[in-house]
């Protein structure tokens, strides 16, 4: 039986291609998007973290006196690790990006530092070699390294043995010792690890360098563990008092910490692909709704001659699953490309990213859902056929009278949810391009035209003999670049603004104990400011006078003399910030710039330190120092001089060009990302509401042909008519708009959190949107209603 409901399904959508194809793309499309963002979601917030127990797996962050939890000073881990009951192991770790040299090229590399314990609690261990051995994890230790699968594989070449493989990381040698497993590269994109203990212990309580990860003992309960690593945080401030910022200590579980920044936003997609998903299915039930209606005898008479209703609704099913099983695997390779395209634009700003993937348990959420949209796609047409008076349903389907009736009025339902819905994806999609276009036109504190940075990669652990070259290198690249040709000016800093490579610190205002503050801390030179464009509001800038035995010099932001100086000058005041460097040399203040946005254009200007760079003797021992190079023309068009230029001093160096344009940009890519997702599913939405709309009048033109062919018979004229056909199918979208406005203006408080200087119920965007919703619904129901004024009322009558 089952067999022959297939052969006739087959039939029924090869005999309605128009239909079954219309149905299966706009089902596929809402499938495979669907998928897609199933794929991301399950790969970073519903899988398990791909470590053993990984339930058990926690990160530890001090909190502040503000309530911000922050890194942890190393002193203040020891004392965790030696107090706590709850926790069976816990390691630290810090590191980023180096330089390393080795059996291969000289290349960038993403090493850590990790203590003894590190591997112990991940639970994991080298699938090739050893681990670091009690000896090794000591201060004076042998150098060795641990590498992850994919640096093997690149850089060692894969190679079985590689016994005695030393690498040179930022300068020292390391012996390699291991190869972990293939996908674990946990801290985030982690390509070496080196045991921590073998550098000198950190003393200061202040200095929050690293993170700290641990493992809850069996049987012990998250709140439980919470509660005693809390006690011990408030313990340490009653004993310490003000030598630490940790007011309190904060376990988080390590999946919830890794997927906290993204986790609401990922909801909030995956809740606008849900409309999406149905607003295909309100399409593609509106399209068989008609194909019913126009079936009604047929059903009619089976169940006249016995067919029961659920042998009707099986028949409807089958026939409903067959087209969405089609959809739906066109939706998976829609879904593959999707996944894929997402991934691309996210540019690696989405944690777990490597877990990402159309796998088997995507297949079996397609196949799932395909599977339910034919059920429900099935039940209108069967309830509303087989439950109806088989003597009256005949006559009304002889007269084509059914559109009239409970069908229509189901599909003008249809049409008035998509239209709502999709009115409310547009406006969610509105709001964070208007968003977006506000931080474009935000003003980062410096100026981007005719600016590249010039990032460059080198070794920053050296010998004395190493560093003094290294200095000389630095200092004659500025030289050079003096009298570069084609540049107006040049400089360097340890961190480039809106690249999350800064730090900062407490410092102590005017060298008193008593006075502290907070603050970004830079190492600039004397160019930079110029070759950023940063205004000068009070003072100078470093010149060459503060060379030699001049004190040490510092200029500052707006921001920083606001707030530690408020309606005085501060000029000739001092700032000691040896936190930062180790250099207890006080600072004393010559100029104050303009405020600059480092953390992010949504994000409000950091007091700031600079100081400069020759006064700082280790300003060059940074491995990734950028030089901010402005042209008198097209910038790029320096780079491949600028390049001979630097190796001609130093053939080991790694460059890395961007323009300062697209270091802005970059900074945004989250909310690009973002707003491109909602935007393509608006826009797919919006389409198939106009698909949707078409369809209804263009089939309820059909069903009135005699009546409009009386119409004009009698004298209507075509105005008359293209009126009549517009106003029933704005009807049904003007309520659509109403019932969508209304669901808008209480849903886009979701996204508010995405939102930067925007009102979540900004009337400017909800009435262009429904503007542009009403314009596309009159267009769509033009055609039809301007088919209608074409029929010939001699042609109508006779066929009636």
């Amino acid at each position: 039986m089952i067999i022959a409901d297939i052969k006739h399904a087959f039939r029924i959508l090869r005999g309605r291609p128009g239909y079954a194809a219309v149905a299966i793309l706009s089902l596929a499309l809402g499938i495979g998007a669907s998928t897609a963002i199933f794929s991301i979601v399950d790969g970073v917030l519903l899988r398990s973290l791909p470590y053993p127990e990984s339930e058990r797996l926690v990160q530890l962050r001090e909190v502040n006196e503000r309530g911000v939890r922050i890194p942890v000073a190393e002193p203040n881990y020891l004392d965790v690790r030696a107090r706590s009951r709850t926790l069976e192991s816990i390691a630290q770790f810090a590191g980023g990006a180096v330089v390393v040299s080795g059996p291969g090229e000289t290349a960038r590399a993403r090493a850590y530092w990790v203590s003894g314990d590190f591997f112990k609690v991940m639970g994991m261990a080298p699938f090739a070699g050893r681990g670091f051995l009690p000896e090794e994890s000591k201060q004076g230790g042998t150098p060795v390294a641990i590498v992850s699968h994919r640096f093997w594989q690149r850089q060692l070449g894969g190679r079985p043995d590689f016994s005695g493989t030393t690498l040179k990381i930022d300068g020292p040698a390391f012996t390699v010792v291991g190869v972990m497993p293939a996908g674990f590269n946990y801290p985030r994109e982690a390509d070496i690890w080196v045991p921590r203990e073998v550098e000198p212990p950190q003393t200061s309580r202040t200095a929050h360098n690293w993170s700290v990860v641990a493992r809850v003992r069996p049987g012990i309960e998250m709140e439980q563990a919470r509660a005693e690593v809390s006690g011990i945080g408030r313990q340490l401030r009653q004993e310490l008092g003000k030598e630490t910022d940790a007011a309190d200590l904060a376990l988080i579980p390590l999946k919830e910490y890794l997927t906290g920044d993204v986790r609401s936003g990922l909801l909030l997609i995956l809740a606008a692909v849900g409309l999406v998903l149905v607003v295909a299915c309100a399409n593609a039930a509106n399209l068989l709704l008609a194909q019913a209606t126009s079936r009604a005898a047929e059903f009619t008479v089976r169940a006249a001659l016995g067919a029961t209703r659920w042998r009707l609704a099986k028949q409807f099913i089958v026939e409903n699953l067959l087209l969405t099983m089609i959809a739906g695997g066109l939706g998976v390779l829609i879904a593959f490309w999707g996944v894929d395209l997402l991934m691309r634009l996210n540019q690696g700003n989405l944690p777990r990213e490597a877990e990402v993937s159309v796998d088997l348990r995507a297949l079996l959420f397609t196949l799932g859902l395909s599977a339910l949209i034919a059920v429900v796609l099935a039940l209108a047409p069967v309830l509303r056929f087989s439950s109806a008076d088989l003597n009256t349903t005949l006559k009304e389907a002889g007269r084509g009278a059914l559109a009239a009736g409970g069908t229509h009025r189901l599909r003008g339902l249809l049409v008035i949810l998509q239209v709502a819905l999709t009115l409310l994806l547009l406006v969610s999609a509105g709001l964070l391009g208007r968003s977006f276009l506000t931080l474009m036109r935000t003003d980062p504190g410096f100026q981007t035209e005719s600016a590249v940075a010039m990032t460059l990669s080198l070794p920053t652990t050296l010998t004395r003999e190493q560093e003094a070259e290294l200095g000389r290198f630095h200092h004659q690249l500025l030289e050079r670049m003096e009298n570069f040709p084609g540049l107006i000016a040049a400089g360097c800093i340890n961190a480039l603004p809106l690249t999350g490579r800064g730090a900062n610190g407490t410092f102590l205002k005017d060298n008193n104990p008593a006075t502290k503050g907070q603050a970004e801390y830079r190492l600039a030179s004397a160019g930079y400011f110029a070759a950023m464009k940063i205004p000068l509001l009070q003072g100078r800038l470093f010149s060459p006078q503060d060379a030699g035995d001049a004190p040490d010099t510092a200029v500052i932001s707006q921001s920083l003399a606001r707030l530690y100086w408020p309606g005085e000058n501060p000029i000739g005041r001092t700032i000691q910030f040896g936190n930062m460097d180790g250099d207890k040399q006080p600072l004393h203040i010559i100029g104050v710039v303009a405020d600059v946005r480092d953390d992010g254009l949504d994000q409000p200007a950091q007091p700031t330190v600079y100081a400069h760079t020759i006064q700082r003797p280790g300003w060059w021992q940074v491995s990734n120092l950028s030089y901010v190079l402005r042209a008198q023309g097209d910038p790029m068009s320096l780079i491949p001089a600028m390049r001979a230029e630097v190796q001609g001093l130093n053939r080991d160096v790694l460059l890395n060009f961007r323009a300062m344009d697209e270091v802005v940009v970059s900074s945004l890519d989250t909310r690009r990302f973002s707003l491109v997702i909602f935007g393509a599913f608006a826009v797919v939405a919006l389409v198939l509401a106009a698909a949707g709309v078409y369809g209804v009048m263009s089939y309820a033109v059909s069903q009135r042909v005699h009546e409009i062919g009386v119409r004009i018979a009698l004298g209507a004229r075509h105005g008359d008519v293209l009126r009549m056909i517009l106003a029933q199918g704005m009807r049904l979208a003007l309520a659509g708009i109403a019932v969508g406005l209304i669901s808008a203006y209480g849903v886009t408080r979701l996204i508010a959190s995405m939102l930067h200087n925007v009102s979540p119920a900004d009337p400017l965007t909800f009435a262009f949107i429904a503007a542009l919703l009403a314009l596309v619904a009159l267009l769509a129901c033009y055609l039809p209603a301007r088919r209608a004024t074409q029929v010939d009322p001699i042609v109508a009558l006779r066929c009636e």
